[in-house]
């Protein structure tokens, strides 16, 4: 069989062919990156969680992840002690308790 016959399909050397390519450098997006995390919480947790869910037809996760920046960008914008007095207000899982101490609490 001649050679010409057989089509090149690459005019380069193997050398660049078998060459790896560059990586990218990309930043990761934090708040787009999905993580595996197993996170524990007690049964009454987990029934406020469904009772969450159920009211605002959301994945438990969403929830959870709203939660989370509450708590964080709370504590942020309290200071560790007015952030400590809320927790222990609403630790005492009483709804009227805490909308009247939310209400007199002066950021």
């Amino acid at each position: 069989m001649p050679r010409d016959k057989i089509p090149k399909l690459f005019e380069g050397s193997i050398d660049e062919l078998t060459k790896p390519s560059k990586p990218t450098k990309k930043k990761p997006d934090l708040k787009k990156e999905k993580m595996q995390k197993t996170l524990y919480v007690s049964r009454d947790m987990n029934m406020k969680l469904i009772q969450l869910y159920a009211e605002e037809g959301r994945r438990q996760s969403a929830i959870v992840e709203d939660a989370v920046n509450l708590y964080y960008y709370l504590r942020l914008a309290l200071g560790e002690k007015k952030f400590e007095e809320l927790m222990s207000a609403v630790k005492r899982e009483d709804p009227d308790f805490l909308r009247e101490y939310v209400l007199k609490l002066k950021i």
